[in-house]
């Protein structure tokens, strides 16, 4: 309802409680905060009113017709609206958004009345539009001039646009006068308004303008702060504001319910059908009795999600507080489809088509444990891989059998076992191998992720003119930093991660241990603050130490060239070459690349791109060798499972017999 306040003083003066249905017209968000500010002429409405009972709302806007006696032209009035009287563009902006002229300019009304019907309706949500930038006398005047009623319609010719010509007198900008915060008592201290509830930091300093949508941010606010302090159902319970014609000033007073002290009491789980409910326990973030925490609540919630089976997490409080603040939790999960399958298909130029199908479940016995079992097979067709000489006639073939269960000694620590067998013909070497790899992931924080474990492998790597038994044991350690915005498609932010492996010969031709030091870096910027322009840049650095480039098997040495590293190569060949014409690899690492991640609708895109990198016969990057560098063009199609890249890469100095572009087609960014 609404209420006129008393004042002694001569001023229009309204008070409204917090009452606001949705609109059904389009309608801008300061203008949906001035409805909530009626001015003098206001008439009250209850809460439960129907959208179209809100003073100051503008109905939705009905097909127009005009009268059977008015002339209607074929193509509708066509017409150019112009708002005058305005310097601040960007109340001029919020002008724009709230007028019906200028969202329906090219849906053109039948005749001159329907344009007058439309201009009508902009009347009221102009004057709401300029209440809510903080100009309460604000005086508009709109105009209608047709070229046609004045005589000047060319001869022959399409009629002109009808001028609409909107003029506004913003008047005096209205500015806070006082705040007032008071408890439901009507006392502005005491026991039933607790100290976190003061108006400090809340936007609304005596002087600042009188802004509706930061009256209503600044209720938000003290809401949120009394939930921080554990006071899970505070409420604001009644908004006053007395605006004063006098002065030009606003006076503005919450009333606030805090409610009691809430505590965390038995959390109930709702929704469970194969997944541990001691697994889901384990994710919560306080224990009973402890006071109320919206961060923790929030915690919660995503953390039970991560474990990735279920479609949907709620985590809430009763409806109703408890004795003593003492509140039941209720957790409602709906769990996903525990098995899935899955594949694609990759395609470059040097690589040929590759393709990997493989199957997954997501809850294998019960506490959210992951099995994927898959299948990769590459150089299927166009490949110009390890000749017959070095290997043998088969495509890449990799079978991989990979298990995660979470929470393994402690919670948000995952158990990761990886088996692979392996028979990959890449330029630089032929390789038959096993790999088992066991290790541990433990998040310290929300950005970043620690891993270690122990690795073994066993295979033959051939080359033109030698052939490597190989037989290792690993101790992989790793740390990944992650605080971009988006996995899969960032904008903002950046990402790290350090692996390192000492190897240890068990056996095989190789006898002096070495250390793999392996760091890539990316940072995304928003050149637009939308998500359309986006800068990408990337580097990666490795090493290897402790023994000669001769003592380390081909598969364990850095190579640089392909659609992930230096784009407008083949796979391996921006580096040093034997006289075979074959990558030789490298002890050493640099790579650079740079891209302009161009959105031309929500679901195209085009990508810039230039990429530089080798290898090194060093420990550590020295620049005996050129760079190589390519550069090309991409184009994406953004869907919700990730962008599907296609880029086409031209290398700028290449080496003799290089082809001279490549193509990639993948799934997902290059970086």
């Amino acid at each position: 309802m609404i209420r006129f306040a008393s004042a002694s003083r001569r001023r229009a003066a309204v008070a409204t409680r917090i009452a606001a249905a949705p609109l059904k017209a389009p309608i801008a968000a300061p203008l949906v905060a001035a409805l909530l500010f009626l001015g003098p002429a206001g008439v009250g409405h209850a809460q439960d009113s129907p959208p179209d009972s809100i003073p100051g709302a503008v109905p939705a806007v009905a097909p127009e017709a005009a009268p059977p006696d008015e002339e209607v032209r074929p193509t509708g009035i066509t017409y150019e609206v112009d708002i005058t009287g305005v310097e601040d563009d960007g109340l001029r902006g919020t002008l724009r958004d709230a007028s019906t002229l200028v969202e329906l300019k090219n849906d053109h009304p039948p005749s001159l009345i329907g344009l007058e019907r439309r201009a009508d309706s902009d009347r009221d949500r102009l004057q709401t539009a300029l209440r809510s930038a903080g100009y309460y006398d604000a005086k508009l005047d709109i105009r209608i001039e047709d070229p046609a009623a004045a005589g000047t319609l060319p001869a022959g010719g399409e009629p002109p646009p009808v001028k609409v010509t909107v003029v506004v007198t913003p008047g005096p900008l209205y500015h806070i006068k006082t705040v007032t915060v008071r408890g439901t008592n009507g006392s502005t201290g005491g026991s039933t308004l607790p100290k976190e509830v003061a108006t400090d930091d809340l936007g609304l300093a005596a002087g600042a303008p009188a802004l509706a949508q930061k009256v209503l941010d600044a209720e938000s606010e003290l809401v949120g702060r009394l939930s921080k302090r554990g006071y899970a159902f505070a409420k604001a319970s009644d908004r006053e504001v007395v605006v004063d014609h006098s002065d030009h000033t606003m006076d503005v007073a919450y009333t606030v319910d805090p409610g009691p002290l809430t505590r965390y009491g038995a959390t109930r789980i709702e929704g469970l059908e194969k997944v541990d409910e001691e697994l889901v326990r384990g994710r919560l973030a306080w224990t009973e009795g402890q006071v109320f925490d919206p961060a923790a609540t929030d915690r919660a919630r995503q953390d039970i999600a991560a474990l990735q089976v279920f479609d949907t997490v709620r985590v809430r409080m009763a409806e109703e507080p408890g004795p003593d603040g003492v509140t039941p939790v209720i957790v409602t999960v709906s769990e996903r489809k525990r098995r899935f399958i899955g594949g694609g298909v990759s395609y470059s130029t040097e690589d040929g088509v590759g393709a990997n199908t493989y199957w997954g479940h997501r809850n294998l016995f019960g506490g959210a444990e992951q099995l994927r079992v898959g299948v990769d097979v590459g150089r299927v067709a166009g490949s110009s891989g390890g000749s017959s000489s070095k290997g043998n006639d088969l495509p890449d073939l990799r079978f991989s059998v990979n298990f995660r269960k979470p929470d393994f000694l402690a919670v948000k620590q995952s158990l990761v076992v990886n088996f692979a067998v392996v028979n990959d013909q890449p330029p630089a070497y032929s390789r038959v191998a096993s790999e088992l790899t066991v290790k541990l992931e433990r998040p310290l924080t929300d950005q970043l992720t620690v891993s270690y474990g122990v690795t073994g492998e066993r295979g033959r790597v051939r080359t033109e003119d030698t052939t490597y038994q190989t037989s290792f044991i690993g101790v992989p350690l790793g740390a990944a930093w992650n605080g971009t915005d988006n996995l899969l498609n960032p904008t903002s932010g950046q990402r790290a991660s350090l692996q390192v492996t000492p190897w240890f010969p068990v056996g095989g031709d190789t006898k002096s241990p070495f250390t793999s030091v392996l760091f890539n870096g990316s940072t995304y910027y928003d050149l637009g603050n939308d998500g359309r322009y986006v800068a990408a840049g990337r580097i990666g650095l490795g090493s290897i130490l402790g023994t000669s480039l001769t003592d380390i098997p081909p598969d364990h040495r850095f190579y640089a060239g392909g659609g992930g590293s230096v784009r407008g190569y083949g796979f391996q060949k921006a580096g040093p070459r034997d006289r075979y014409d074959d990558p030789v690899g490298g002890r050493s690492l640099f790579e650079i690349g740079a891209e302009l991640r161009i959105k031309v609708t929500e679901s195209i895109g085009i990508v810039p791109f230039v990429d530089a990198g080798t290898v090194y016969d060093s420990a550590y990057p020295d620049f005996s060798e050129p760079l190589r560098v390519g550069g090309g063009l991409g184009l994406r199609y953004y869907t919700d499972f990730g962008p599907l890249r296609v880029d086409v890469g031209v290398p700028f100095n290449p080496a003799s017999g290089d082809s001279r572009w490549q193509l990639y087609l993948s799934l997902g960014q290059a970086f």
